[in-house]
């Protein structure tokens, strides 16, 4: 080390490339790392993107076929119970006051739908002809079932005007619960044959709109529903939504003889609701919201129909079921 006259060391010259690299980055440099960094927080981005589209169309594709098993569980169950009348098989001998109507494939605000059971499966095709308690219909048809329940109610604690059935092996007495123990609807005992009185249910699948506001919660679209008429307390139809996402439904019968399944036309045609022994089902679900780039341009083969699925972005999914008729007198 060179030291100065004073016996202070002197300080050497930095050299240049030293001095260069002292002095940061360039505009050049730190661009080019902004580049970089851009491109791999875009990649980040586009692979956080990727698996939340992913987890909103697995999301969306389980509970489609959730609720695809859930409505065609509904409607199968209901067309095993059809025309089960409480061991009485054959409905042209339920009397009774109020007491049976007799069937005109129509459905209004009051009591006599439910009482319509000598027809215990009717439909109408792809329309709501006759069907004023169908409210908020959109497409496909409507396929109607009446039965009794299952267990029997408490002949103590009958609602006043909710509609019974009263039955033994062989007799029906249809009734209001505040009228159960008039003449006209007493059953006496045979044997051990003891009257049972059971609430009598009927019930109507379609297709409808949405009222309670169900919507894709990423985009607000409405949602199609399955939706069902059923009798209410004081036995008059009422209207209730049962499950989204059920885009169509189409129903084909067997009548006793034929040879293929019909539609309600030819069945209504003809007259033969009674001798209907099989019901074929076809519900389609929808996805509640749509999944980018799907494209769907699927046509679904339903029963009598086409169904063309507009190029969209849903996912489908058709379920088909055959039900045999179990309470079927011929």
């Amino acid at each position: 080390m060179d030291l100065s006259a004073e016996g202070a060391p002197v300080s050497m010259p930095v050299p240049m490339d030293r001095a260069r690299r002292q002095q940061g980055l360039s505009l050049v440099e730190l661009m080019v790392a902004l580049l970089i960094g851009l491109v791999l927080l875009a990649g980040v981005f586009q692979i956080y993107l990727s698996g939340r589209q992913s987890a909103h169309a697995q999301e969306d594709l389980a509970r489609m076929q959730e609720n695809g098993r859930y409505a065609m569980d509904l409607i199968t169950q209901d067309l095993r119970r059809a025309g089960y009348w409480g061991g009485n098989a054959d409905a042209t001998q339920i009397t009774g006051f109020p007491g049976r109507v007799a069937p005109d494939g129509t459905c209004t605000n009051n009591d006599e739908w439910v009482r319509m059971v000598e027809r215990r499966v009717f439909g109408v095709n792809n329309a709501a002809t006759g069907y004023g308690c169908a409210g908020s219909y959109l497409r496909g048809d409507i396929l109607a079932m009446r039965h009794s329940a299952f267990d029997p109610a408490d002949e103590t604690a009958l609602d006043a005007n909710r509609i019974y059935l009263r039955s033994s092996l062989f007799s029906g007495r249809i009734m209001r619960g505040n009228n159960a123990n008039i003449g006209d609807n007493e059953i006496v005992q045979f044997a051990a044959d003891e009257p049972v009185v059971r609430e009598l249910l009927a019930n109507a699948y379609y297709v409808g709109n949405t009222t309670t506001g169900v919507t894709c919660p990423r985009t607000g679209g409405a949602v199609p529903v399955l939706r069902r008429v059923r009798v209410g307390p004081t036995g008059v139809p009422m209207n209730e939504e049962l499950v989204p996402g059920v885009e169509h439904l189409q129903v084909r019968y067997l009548v006793a003889g034929g040879a293929q399944y019909v539609d309600a036309n030819t069945v209504t045609l003809n007259d033969d609701w009674a001798d209907v022994s099989a019901v074929r089902v076809w519900l389609l679900m929808r996805s509640e919201c749509p999944e980018p780039g799907l494209n769907n341009t699927t046509t679904y083969v339903m029963g009598d129909i086409d169904y063309p699925a507009a190029p969209d972005d849903f996912r489908r999914q058709l379920y088909v079921a055959t039900v045999m008729l179990r309470n079927w007198t011929n």
